[in-house]
């Protein structure tokens, strides 16, 4: 009985210390946040993306791979078809690259100028357009459908 109650707690425990850690995109390797988690179905299985631009270059590199596709809808935290989503693109706030600092400092190269970031513009999903209309209100950017998303991903 004693062994069963250690194994119980020692579950327990695992389980809550594997919640506390940081879910790395498949992509990238960034850190997820939860308001722009992606997830692209793909024929080995799924794999999740710190945000939808960053999700959107590797379908459109890997397109004979991509099964499917949901995004997080920003606010309520579901997965919805990432088809039938509306994006803010270009938004003031920052999700993932929010910790990686647009100038750096190399030590023998002086200063260095991010000039591209697969993750940025920012892109954030919604499930209605009148969600995405209050977003862009509030922080900005232009409200994209899912193939104009991908469309801006595959110029930029």
């Amino acid at each position: 009985m004693a062994l069963v109650a250690i194994g119980a707690a020692a579950l327990i425990a695992y389980r809550w210390q594997a919640s506390r850690q940081p879910i790395v995109c498949q992509i990238c390797g960034r850190d997820v946040p939860k308001q722009t988690e992606f997830h692209v179905d793909t024929n080995q299985g799924t794999l999740t993306a710190c945000c939808p631009r960053c999700a959107m270059h590797y379908m459109l590199d890997h397109p004979a791979e991509v099964r499917g596709a949901r995004a997080t809808a920003y606010g309520s935290g579901r997965l919805i078809d990432a088809k039938v989503a509306y994006y803010d693109e270009g938004g003031d706030l920052q999700y993932c690259t929010l910790h990686d600092p647009a100038v750096e400092r190399g030590p023998n190269d002086g200063v260095q100028v991010r000039v591209y970031d697969r993750c940025l513009p920012v892109l954030v999903a919604f499930a209605t357009h009148d969600e995405a209309e209050s977003y862009r209100r509030q922080y900005g950017g232009r409200v994209l459908t899912y193939q104009q998303a991908l469309e801006s991903v595959r110029e930029h």
